[in-house]
């Protein structure tokens, strides 16, 4: 999770321990653990920008906790979990959780060069988790990530492509990662803006961060839940 804003909730849920050994000290980001159940459940944050005092939000963070999460932790399963902005067009309210379907992309990274163009865009394979999504009663689609908050026609012309039904700045980033390592890989979004209204993002995505965020830690505690007693293959299959 990129923000510790999103992660709080379910760190006091579950009084995960913070392990401030994971990491070289160079590195900015945090590590909560604890065995749940038959589960080892280890959530990490990006943590806080030394010289502007936020969090780490965005591709490059991403994609190197990604890293280190696979290399230091070995995990079974990799979940990008946090907030995107949704598509009213497309059945969206604040709040609607999405769960990852067939793959993630990334909508602002055009280079119109072939092959290259694909390459750029990415389309990451995810887990099949589509009995995951019925169970919890989630909706499903295309993450797709950039590095922006606000709105772009170039953008939208890609998300519009490849019927993404989420944006948001992280998840295409953390399953490349997962690609290369081969880890089992979903991602789950809760929606703070409306991308597709007459509206500044950054003004809905502030309103309506809380609300949006103890939605999706509301469906990250039965999502641990649910997990109990499965394995990756009983889950799904990697697409």
């Amino acid at each position: 999770m990129a923000m510790q804003g999103e992660a709080a909730p379910l760190i006091q849920h579950f009084q995960l321990q913070e392990n401030q050994s994971c990491f070289a000290s160079a590195l900015p980001f945090r590590c909560f653990q604890k065995q749940v159940g038959d589960l080892q459940l280890n959530l990490l944050t990006s943590g806080t920008d030394r010289v502007h005092g936020v969090d780490n939000i965005g591709c490059e963070p991403a994609t190197l906790m990604a890293q280190q999460a696979i290399d230091k932790l070995n995990p079974d399963l990799l979940i990008s979990a946090g907030t995107a902005g949704g598509f009213a067009t497309k059945g969206a309210q604040i709040g609607t959780l999405y769960v990852s379907e067939k793959y993630v992309v990334f909508h602002d990274r055009i280079v119109p060069l072939p092959k290259f163009d694909n390459a750029a865009i990415g389309c990451y394979p995810t887990l099949d988790v589509s009995q995951l999504a019925a169970d919890l009663k989630l909706e499903s689609g295309v993450i797709s990530s950039g590095s922006s908050l606000e709105k772009n026609p170039k953008d939208q012309r890609i998300i519009e492509q490849y019927n993404a039904v989420a944006k948001e700045m992280e998840a295409a980033a953390i399953a490349w990662v997962a690609s290369l390592y081969k880890t089992p890989f979903f991602a789950l979004k809760s929606i703070t803006n409306l991308v597709d209204e007459r509206n500044q993002s950054e003004d809905e995505f502030i309103k309506n961060f809380d609300y949006s965020v103890t939605v999706l830690n509301s469906t990250l505690i039965d999502l641990v839940h649910y997990l109990q007693g499965k394995t990756i293959n009983s889950l799904g299959r990697q697409l």
